[in-house]
Protein backbone atom coordinates (compact mmCIF):
# COMPACT_ATOMS: atom_id res chain seq x y z
CA UNK A 1 0.00 0.00 0.00
CA UNK A 2 1.38 3.40 -1.02
CA UNK A 3 0.84 6.22 1.47
CA UNK A 4 1.05 9.80 0.31
CA UNK A 5 2.84 12.29 2.58
CA UNK A 6 3.24 15.12 0.08
CA UNK A 7 2.15 17.85 2.47
CA UNK A 8 3.85 16.39 5.55
CA UNK A 9 7.08 16.08 3.58
CA UNK A 10 7.42 19.86 3.79
CA UNK A 11 7.65 19.59 7.59
CA UNK A 12 9.55 17.45 10.06
CA UNK A 13 9.02 16.26 13.63
CA UNK A 14 11.29 18.92 15.09
CA UNK A 15 9.24 21.68 13.49
CA UNK A 16 6.00 20.19 14.79
CA UNK A 17 7.55 19.90 18.24
CA UNK A 18 8.50 23.58 17.98
CA UNK A 19 4.90 24.37 17.10
CA UNK A 20 3.61 22.67 20.26
CA UNK A 21 6.12 24.50 22.46
CA UNK A 22 5.27 27.83 20.81
CA UNK A 23 1.55 27.26 21.44
CA UNK A 24 2.30 26.48 25.08
CA UNK A 25 4.75 29.31 25.83
CA UNK A 26 3.30 31.90 23.43
CA UNK A 27 6.83 33.28 23.26
CA UNK A 28 9.61 32.75 20.72
CA UNK A 29 12.53 33.38 23.10
CA UNK A 30 11.10 31.10 25.81
CA UNK A 31 10.49 28.40 23.22
CA UNK A 32 14.06 28.70 21.97
CA UNK A 33 15.37 28.32 25.52
CA UNK A 34 13.23 25.27 26.21
CA UNK A 35 14.19 23.64 22.91
CA UNK A 36 17.86 24.59 23.30
CA UNK A 37 17.81 26.38 19.94
CA UNK A 38 18.82 29.78 18.69
CA UNK A 39 15.94 32.26 18.66
CA UNK A 40 16.57 32.80 14.96
CA UNK A 41 16.08 29.06 14.35
CA UNK A 42 12.74 29.07 16.13
CA UNK A 43 11.68 32.19 14.19
CA UNK A 44 12.66 30.48 10.92
CA UNK A 45 10.70 27.34 11.85
CA UNK A 46 7.67 29.44 12.79
CA UNK A 47 7.83 31.18 9.41
CA UNK A 48 8.08 27.83 7.63
CA UNK A 49 5.16 26.43 9.62
CA UNK A 50 3.06 29.47 8.77
CA UNK A 51 3.85 29.03 5.09
CA UNK A 52 3.11 25.31 4.93
CA UNK A 53 0.03 25.36 7.17
CA UNK A 54 -1.28 28.64 5.71
CA UNK A 55 -2.08 30.05 9.13
CA UNK A 56 -0.46 32.71 11.38
CA UNK A 57 -0.37 30.18 14.30
CA UNK A 58 0.69 32.92 16.76
CA UNK A 59 -1.11 36.26 16.72
CA UNK A 60 0.35 39.33 18.39
CA UNK A 61 -1.70 40.39 21.41
CA UNK A 62 -0.50 43.30 23.51
CA UNK A 63 3.13 42.62 24.37
CA UNK A 64 2.96 38.92 23.60
CA UNK A 65 1.34 36.37 21.35
CA UNK A 66 -1.81 34.22 21.45
CA UNK A 67 -2.34 30.95 19.54
CA UNK A 68 -4.60 31.31 16.52
CA UNK A 69 -7.91 29.41 16.49
CA UNK A 70 -6.31 26.87 14.15
CA UNK A 71 -3.34 26.39 16.50
CA UNK A 72 -5.69 25.83 19.44
CA UNK A 73 -7.68 23.38 17.34
CA UNK A 74 -4.75 21.14 16.35
CA UNK A 75 -2.84 21.24 19.65
CA UNK A 76 -4.70 18.42 21.50
CA UNK A 77 -4.65 15.98 18.58
CA UNK A 78 -1.05 16.80 17.66
CA UNK A 79 0.05 16.23 21.26
CA UNK A 80 -1.80 12.90 21.34
CA UNK A 81 -0.15 11.80 18.09
CA UNK A 82 3.31 12.66 19.42
CA UNK A 83 2.64 10.72 22.63
CA UNK A 84 1.27 7.76 20.69
CA UNK A 85 4.25 7.76 18.32
CA UNK A 86 6.73 7.83 21.19
CA UNK A 87 4.85 5.02 22.91
CA UNK A 88 4.76 2.98 19.71
CA UNK A 89 8.45 3.38 18.97
CA UNK A 90 10.01 3.29 22.42
CA UNK A 91 7.63 1.62 24.87
CA UNK A 92 7.92 -2.16 24.96
CA UNK A 93 4.16 -2.70 25.39
CA UNK A 94 1.07 -1.39 27.08
CA UNK A 95 0.42 -3.02 30.45
CA UNK A 96 -3.08 -2.30 31.70
CA UNK A 97 -2.30 -3.54 35.21
CA UNK A 98 0.57 -1.09 35.75
CA UNK A 99 -0.63 1.87 33.66
CA UNK A 100 -1.39 5.07 35.56
CA UNK A 101 -3.19 8.27 34.67
CA UNK A 102 -6.50 10.08 34.95
CA UNK A 103 -9.44 9.57 32.60
CA UNK A 104 -12.43 11.90 32.49
CA UNK A 105 -15.99 10.90 31.65
CA UNK A 106 -19.11 13.05 31.35
CA UNK A 107 -22.58 11.53 31.47
CA UNK A 108 -26.20 12.37 32.16
CA UNK A 109 -27.17 11.66 35.76
CA UNK A 110 -30.44 9.91 34.87
CA UNK A 111 -29.80 6.31 33.89
CA UNK A 112 -26.14 6.30 34.87
CA UNK A 113 -26.36 4.73 38.35
CA UNK A 114 -26.00 1.07 37.35
CA UNK A 115 -23.66 1.92 34.50
CA UNK A 116 -21.26 3.91 36.70
CA UNK A 117 -21.21 1.24 39.38
CA UNK A 118 -20.43 -1.45 36.82
CA UNK A 119 -17.84 0.73 35.09
CA UNK A 120 -15.98 1.43 38.35
CA UNK A 121 -16.00 -2.27 39.19
CA UNK A 122 -14.69 -3.19 35.74
CA UNK A 123 -12.06 -0.46 35.88
CA UNK A 124 -10.79 -1.68 39.24
CA UNK A 125 -10.10 -5.09 37.76
CA UNK A 126 -8.63 -4.07 34.40
CA UNK A 127 -7.00 -0.67 35.02
CA UNK A 128 -6.44 -0.78 38.79
CA UNK A 129 -4.03 2.18 38.97
CA UNK A 130 -6.02 4.54 36.76
CA UNK A 131 -8.10 7.30 38.32
CA UNK A 132 -11.57 8.00 36.88
CA UNK A 133 -13.17 11.44 37.14
CA UNK A 134 -16.91 11.62 36.39
CA UNK A 135 -18.82 14.87 35.84
CA UNK A 136 -22.36 15.82 34.84
CA UNK A 137 -23.08 16.40 31.17
CA UNK A 138 -23.21 20.11 30.25
CA UNK A 139 -23.41 22.08 27.02
CA UNK A 140 -19.62 22.46 27.15
CA UNK A 141 -18.96 18.72 26.79
CA UNK A 142 -18.36 18.72 22.97
CA UNK A 143 -15.82 21.54 23.15
CA UNK A 144 -14.15 19.92 26.19
CA UNK A 145 -13.75 16.70 24.21
CA UNK A 146 -12.19 18.58 21.31
CA UNK A 147 -9.82 20.51 23.59
CA UNK A 148 -8.67 17.43 25.47
CA UNK A 149 -10.29 18.49 28.76
CA UNK A 150 -12.62 15.47 28.63
CA UNK A 151 -11.88 11.98 27.32
CA UNK A 152 -15.32 10.41 26.90
CA UNK A 153 -18.98 11.43 27.15
CA UNK A 154 -22.06 9.24 27.37
CA UNK A 155 -25.40 10.83 26.54
CA UNK A 156 -27.56 12.18 23.77
CA UNK A 157 -25.78 13.39 20.65
CA UNK A 158 -25.38 17.20 20.63
CA UNK A 159 -25.78 19.33 17.52
CA UNK A 160 -22.08 20.10 17.07
CA UNK A 161 -19.99 16.92 16.82
CA UNK A 162 -17.23 18.02 14.42
CA UNK A 163 -13.92 16.22 15.10
CA UNK A 164 -15.69 13.77 17.41
CA UNK A 165 -16.35 10.07 17.01
CA UNK A 166 -19.92 9.03 17.87
CA UNK A 167 -20.87 5.41 18.64
CA UNK A 168 -24.51 4.36 19.20
CA UNK A 169 -25.20 2.53 22.46
CA UNK A 170 -28.92 1.96 23.01
CA UNK A 171 -32.34 3.34 22.00
CA UNK A 172 -34.43 4.64 24.89
CA UNK A 173 -37.98 5.85 25.28
CA UNK A 174 -39.18 8.64 27.55
CA UNK A 175 -41.07 8.84 30.80
CA UNK A 176 -43.08 11.55 32.51
CA UNK A 177 -42.07 12.50 36.08
CA UNK A 178 -44.58 14.13 38.43
CA UNK A 179 -45.41 14.47 42.11
CA UNK A 180 -47.14 11.43 43.61
CA UNK A 181 -50.29 13.46 44.27
CA UNK A 182 -50.33 15.10 40.83
CA UNK A 183 -53.77 15.13 39.10
CA UNK A 184 -52.29 13.12 36.21
CA UNK A 185 -50.67 10.49 38.43
CA UNK A 186 -53.64 8.12 38.08
CA UNK A 187 -55.25 9.60 35.01
CA UNK A 188 -54.86 9.22 31.27
CA UNK A 189 -51.79 10.88 29.81
CA UNK A 190 -51.84 12.16 26.25
CA UNK A 191 -49.67 14.35 24.08
CA UNK A 192 -52.30 17.08 24.44
CA UNK A 193 -53.03 17.22 28.17
CA UNK A 194 -49.37 17.29 29.25
CA UNK A 195 -49.46 20.95 28.23
CA UNK A 196 -52.22 21.71 30.71
CA UNK A 197 -49.56 21.82 33.44
CA UNK A 198 -46.23 23.69 33.78
CA UNK A 199 -42.97 21.95 32.90
CA UNK A 200 -39.57 21.66 34.55
CA UNK A 201 -36.77 20.90 32.10
CA UNK A 202 -33.27 19.45 32.02
CA UNK A 203 -31.59 22.06 29.86
CA UNK A 204 -28.88 19.69 28.57
CA UNK A 205 -31.29 17.59 26.51
CA UNK A 206 -32.15 19.81 23.55
CA UNK A 207 -33.73 17.04 21.44
CA UNK A 208 -36.63 16.28 23.79
CA UNK A 209 -37.28 20.00 24.23
CA UNK A 210 -37.54 20.45 20.47
CA UNK A 211 -39.94 17.50 20.32
CA UNK A 212 -42.16 18.92 23.05
CA UNK A 213 -42.19 22.32 21.35
CA UNK A 214 -43.25 20.55 18.15
CA UNK A 215 -46.11 18.78 19.95
CA UNK A 216 -47.24 22.05 21.53
CA UNK A 217 -47.40 23.69 18.10
CA UNK A 218 -49.12 20.65 16.62
CA UNK A 219 -51.97 20.86 19.14
CA UNK A 220 -52.02 24.65 19.32
CA UNK A 221 -50.97 24.55 22.98
CA UNK A 222 -48.88 27.03 24.91
CA UNK A 223 -46.02 25.45 26.83
CA UNK A 224 -45.25 26.89 30.27
CA UNK A 225 -41.71 26.29 31.61
CA UNK A 226 -41.43 27.18 35.29
CA UNK A 227 -38.03 25.66 36.08
CA UNK A 228 -34.85 24.77 34.20
CA UNK A 229 -31.56 23.30 35.37
CA UNK A 230 -28.65 21.18 34.16
CA UNK A 231 -28.99 19.14 37.38
CA UNK A 232 -31.26 16.11 37.47
CA UNK A 233 -31.43 16.32 41.27
CA UNK A 234 -32.47 19.98 41.35
CA UNK A 235 -35.09 19.48 38.64
CA UNK A 236 -36.57 16.47 40.44
CA UNK A 237 -36.72 18.49 43.67
CA UNK A 238 -38.57 21.19 41.73
CA UNK A 239 -41.19 18.56 40.81
CA UNK A 240 -41.96 17.34 44.33
CA UNK A 241 -45.16 18.75 45.81
CA UNK A 242 -46.04 20.74 42.68
CA UNK A 243 -48.02 20.30 39.48
CA UNK A 244 -44.92 20.55 37.30
CA UNK A 245 -44.04 17.80 34.83
CA UNK A 246 -40.63 16.63 33.66
CA UNK A 247 -39.71 14.41 30.70
CA UNK A 248 -36.61 12.22 30.91
CA UNK A 249 -35.19 9.08 29.33
CA UNK A 250 -36.63 5.85 30.67
CA UNK A 251 -33.55 3.80 31.56
CA UNK A 252 -35.07 2.10 34.61
CA UNK A 253 -32.14 2.55 36.98
CA UNK A 254 -34.21 3.53 40.04
CA UNK A 255 -32.96 7.12 40.12
CA UNK A 256 -36.33 8.54 41.20
CA UNK A 257 -37.05 5.97 43.93
CA UNK A 258 -35.70 8.24 46.68
CA UNK A 259 -37.92 11.19 45.67
CA UNK A 260 -41.62 11.87 46.27
CA UNK A 261 -42.44 11.47 42.60
CA UNK A 262 -44.00 8.90 40.33
CA UNK A 263 -43.29 7.99 36.72
CA UNK A 264 -45.46 7.24 33.71
CA UNK A 265 -44.39 6.25 30.19
CA UNK A 266 -44.50 8.95 27.53
CA UNK A 267 -44.78 6.98 24.25
CA UNK A 268 -45.70 10.10 22.27
CA UNK A 269 -42.09 11.35 22.52
CA UNK A 270 -39.78 9.95 19.87
CA UNK A 271 -37.17 7.47 21.08
CA UNK A 272 -33.55 8.60 21.14
CA UNK A 273 -30.22 6.84 20.99
CA UNK A 274 -27.69 7.21 23.77
CA UNK A 275 -24.25 7.74 22.22
CA UNK A 276 -20.64 7.48 23.32
CA UNK A 277 -18.63 10.49 22.17
CA UNK A 278 -14.86 10.82 22.10
CA UNK A 279 -12.11 12.53 20.15
CA UNK A 280 -10.19 10.46 17.60
CA UNK A 281 -7.07 10.63 19.79
CA UNK A 282 -8.81 8.23 22.20
CA UNK A 283 -8.29 5.43 19.67
CA UNK A 284 -4.58 6.29 19.35
CA UNK A 285 -3.55 6.51 22.99
CA UNK A 286 -3.21 2.93 24.38
CA UNK A 287 -4.69 3.80 27.78
CA UNK A 288 -7.69 5.60 26.28
CA UNK A 289 -8.18 2.86 23.70
CA UNK A 290 -8.34 0.34 26.55
CA UNK A 291 -10.82 2.56 28.40
CA UNK A 292 -12.90 2.87 25.24
CA UNK A 293 -13.24 -0.92 25.11
CA UNK A 294 -14.19 -1.06 28.80
CA UNK A 295 -16.86 1.64 28.40
CA UNK A 296 -18.39 -0.02 25.34
CA UNK A 297 -18.43 -3.47 26.97
CA UNK A 298 -19.97 -2.09 30.18
CA UNK A 299 -22.57 -0.02 28.33
CA UNK A 300 -23.61 -2.95 26.16
CA UNK A 301 -23.92 -5.17 29.24
CA UNK A 302 -25.75 -2.72 31.52
CA UNK A 303 -27.75 -0.36 29.31
CA UNK A 304 -29.04 -2.68 26.61
CA UNK A 305 -32.19 -4.66 27.47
Amino acid sequence: MTVQFDKLAKLDLKMLRTLLVLIETKNVSQSAERLDLQQSTVSYQLGKLREVLNDPLLIRSGRGFEPSPYAQLVQPALTAHFNAMESLLFDSHFDAKTSTGTLRLACHRNGSRHFIRSLISELKGRLPLVRLEIVDWTDQVPSMLREGLMDFALGFEPEQVSQLQVLPIVDVGYQLIMAKDHPMAKGIISEQNVFDYPHAIISTNKAVERWLDYLADKHNKKRSIEFASTSMEFTTMAIEGTQRLMFVADIKDGFFDSYKVTTQPAPFIARQNIKLLFHERASIDPLKACMLDIIMETANKVLKP
